[in-house]
């Protein structure tokens, strides 16, 4: 067992990471510029088709390097200075988002390739960040801590979820220029991407400052991309003598696959199957992040008392029944045999106008059992990552544990695209996320937190 522990400020400080991404995967990914992408950049029918594949593409980047860069960062130590490089580029990424014009009149390459920049360059740096924790807190504590980076980051989002429908969705839907933003070309909701990229920019400072780190070794980067793919590949065969870290990432690889879907397309999916404008999805954020924000807290709390893989199964199942139970609902339908009217004058009267459909509302609730399960899966994976692994490999197998994350996570996207082109169906080609679900729950029953 580890017994170091950084600074409290040191810790606290690690937790900014969460705190300053979020925004990008609740506005940018979810609830905002994936709706504006799909419903008024892009003209056609393809929209979700094309946003899939940016993260498809970035999926196939980050299941490549990343196992090689944290090897690499296991040799030559100082994580923060590759999390500074990856933070860079983020923060471009999300820049280009700005020249997202409506109707794509200047081609969508830009702005996809923002997105899909934006998506690699985080990915990557949740490796390091990852890597991290082991230096950080004792084993006993690192649910806890894992949980509250995860709970700030869904109370960061919520902050901005609410900050941008009061000063910038509401108001601008009133008036042709806000804040000196041309309204008609949707510049106070393109200027989402600069917005992000400024408050990651300024909440990762104190990472930078205060979180310890460990020492670099002097070892010339060509010899550490040589030894760290050396050392990758030799990890590789190896895992067959860490049978439990590698079923463990097995079942990752399923669950997450479906978690990072779900969590893509699921602001997309209300807006075009349920039928949510721009403003009743950010609601729907808002209520989901009010959720999702103290489940991860809980869940880090339940990681430390009845372990981490008895809360990833208790998330898995409850996300599976959610899941299920969301994709019953469209503008007429619940519960896949419950006809319903589109349009409800007392659903609009109870709800003070928020939503006028009882789809809307139902859907509401039940995502809101998504948000509860999502944050303690997050939570007790990224714990349960650092019981099992060897510290002394712990960069490189975190490394490994986005490999598990995201080698397959275009793979998701790639069938839901596929789908998408023949059936043009949103609903159906959701059931692959739940798919995967169900693989990831029959992984787990073969992993041992002991291992």
């Amino acid at each position: 067992m580890s017994g170091f522990r950084a600074s409290r400020l040191g810790r606290l400080s690690w937790t900014m990471f969460d705190w300053a991404n979020q925004p990008f995967y609740t506005l940018i990914m979810t609830f905002v510029f994936a709706v504006y992408f799909t419903d008024v950049f892009i003209t056609g029918d393809d929209g979700a088709q094309k946003f899939t594949l940016t993260q498809t593409i970035s999926g196939i980047a980050i299941a490549i390097l990343s196992p090689i860069l944290g090897s690499i960062s296991d040799l030559r130590g100082n994580r923060k200075r590759w999390m500074a490089l990856w933070s860079v580029l983020f923060v471009i990424g999300m820049g280009l988002l700005w020249y997202a014009y409506p109707g794509a009149p200047n081609g969508i390459w830009l702005v996809m390739f923002g997105l899909i920049l934006a998506s690699t360059a985080v990915g990557f740096g949740e490796v390091f960040n990852n890597s991290m924790l082991t230096n950080l807190e004792t084993k006993e504590n690192m649910g806890i801590l894992s949980g509250l980076g995860f709970g700030l980051g869904y109370i960061a989002g919520l902050i901005g979820l609410i900050i941008f429908l009061l000063f910038f969705v509401w108001p601008g839907g009133e008036t042709n220029s806000l804040y000196g933003l041309n309204t008609s070309e949707y510049e106070h909701i393109r200027i989402i991407g600069p917005l992000c990229a400024v408050w990651y920019a300024f909440f990762i400072i104190p990472l930078f400052l205060f979180t310890p780190d460990t020492k670099s070794n002097k070892l010339p980067v060509l010899s550490s991309i040589k030894q760290g793919t050396t050392n990758l590949i030799k990890t590789f065969k190896e895992l067959k003598n860490f049978k439990n870290i590698f079923t463990f990432l097995i079942a990752r690889l399923f669950f997450q696959d479906a978690l990072n879907a779900l969590f893509v397309i699921g602001g997309i999916y209300a807006s075009q199957v349920i039928g949510m404008t721009l403003t009743q999805v950010l609601i729907l954020g808002i209520i989901l992040n009010l959720f999702a924000g103290p489940s991860s807290i809980l869940g880090g709390y339940f990681n430390d008392r009845i372990g981490s893989k008895n809360v990833i199964n208790i998330s898995l199942w409850g996300l599976l029944i959610s899941g299920l139970l969301a994709l019953s609902i469209d503008q007429t339908t619940i519960f896949y045999f419950i006809e319903v009217a589109k349009f409800s004058p007392e659903v609009e009267r109870l709800t003070m106008g928020i939503f006028n459909s009882t789809s809307q509302v139902v859907y509401t609730f039940v995502v809101i059992g998504i948000a509860t399960f999502f944050g303690p899966t997050q939570t007790a994976s990224r714990a349960l990552m650092v019981k099992i692994s060897p510290p002394e490999k712990a960069a490189e197998f975190f490394g490994l544990y986005a490999f598990a994350g995201k080698s397959t996570s275009w793979l998701v996207p790639g069938l839901m695209s596929i789908i998408l082109i023949f059936d043009n169906n949103l609903r159906n080609a959701m059931l692959v996320i739940m798919l995967f679900n169900i693989l990831g729950i029959i992984m787990m029953r073969y992993v041992k937190e002991d291992g």
